[in-house]
């Protein structure tokens, strides 16, 4: 992938190269299917907190704090591939196989103080 900011991510090295290679089933016909798996799935999520005793009886202040993809993993969906191989045959062989969709969010984060008393 390089710098410009018409550039995608693409699965294939040579985008143009793999569509000359690529063939549709007909529909009825034989032909593979799922052809094209993604790189899997991974989710890492954290939680750091931490209470205190107030000394008034029975009051309780917690503080925590909570990440979602703690690594800011990026996965692409393998899916979204396969409907852009479909409109890439017939239009730009240059942005065969182009990923179209992720399946992580990015790295959120939250806290959260809580009084209990």
């Amino acid at each position: 992938m390089t710098g410009k900011p018409d550039s995608f991510v693409s699965p294939f090295a040579n985008p143009t190269a793999a569509q000359n290679d690529f063939t549709l089933p007909l529909p009825g016909g034989v032909g593979s299917r799922n052809m094209l798996r993604g790189d899997g799935f991974a989710g890492w999520d954290m939680s750091l907190g931490k209470s205190w005793r107030l000394p008034a009886e029975g009051h309780l202040l917690r503080f925590t704090w909570e990440v979602f993809n703690v690594p800011n993993l990026t996965r692409f969906n393998a899916q979204g591939v396969g409907q852009s191989l479909l409109t890439s045959l017939t239009q730009s062989p240059n942005s065969f196989g182009a990923y179209t969709s992720l399946l992580t969010q990015p790295r959120v984060m939250q806290f959260e103080l809580r009084y209990e008393f």
